[in-house]
């Protein structure tokens, strides 16, 4: 079962949602990996946690079990390890969640209202743009995947079409 980051699921719908391809990054993270086995489908439950997870393997920037990489977009925070930390805490507490907690993704994708309910507040301190982006992207990846859950695929795709 797959470890991930709750920051790390959002991330992959949020790309989704915007078509973009998950392939290989120079760091050799495993997010491409991950993300292409869940938006597939052939992930179907996950168990949370608030620390380097699954994705994390293999990257470059993963050093005796912490992330040495930094941030640059943020006055609080240059540690990405500490951010991420910090901004997992954040959601899973707004969701009701739980480190360790084993969850399947059609559960997650439920609680996606409460998390776009409250994106700029979890967000504060990013560029406010760049949350609004998030939020769109990470509703129609949303779409997208409760459709790939309900075997409904060719259905939201054509209502998509259909509806600009």
């Amino acid at each position: 079962m797959e470890r991930i980051r709750i920051h790390h699921f959002f991330d992959i719908i949020r790309d989704h949602g915007k078509g973009k391809l998950l392939k290989p990054h120079p760091y050799g993270h495993a997010y491409h990996t991950v993300g292409n086995r869940l938006i597939s489908g052939e992930i179907d439950q996950i168990r949370l946690v608030i620390e380097n997870d699954d994705i994390c393997c293999d990257c470059s920037k993963l050093v005796s079990g912490h992330c040495i990489d930094t941030i640059h977009h943020r006055a609080d925070f240059t540690s990405k390890e500490k951010f991420n930390d910090y901004l997992d805490s954040r959601i899973m507490k707004t969701l009701g969640l739980e480190g360790g907690q084993i969850i399947s993704i059609e559960a997650l994708l439920d609680l996606t209202c409460i998390y776009l309910d409250h994106i700029e507040d979890l967000y504060e301190g990013n560029d406010p743009e760049h949350t609004r982006t998030r939020a769109v992207n990470v509703t129609r990846g949303t779409h997208l995947m409760k459709a790939i859950i309900s075997g409904n695929l060719s259905q939201y795709t054509t209502e998509e079409n259909e509806n600009g």
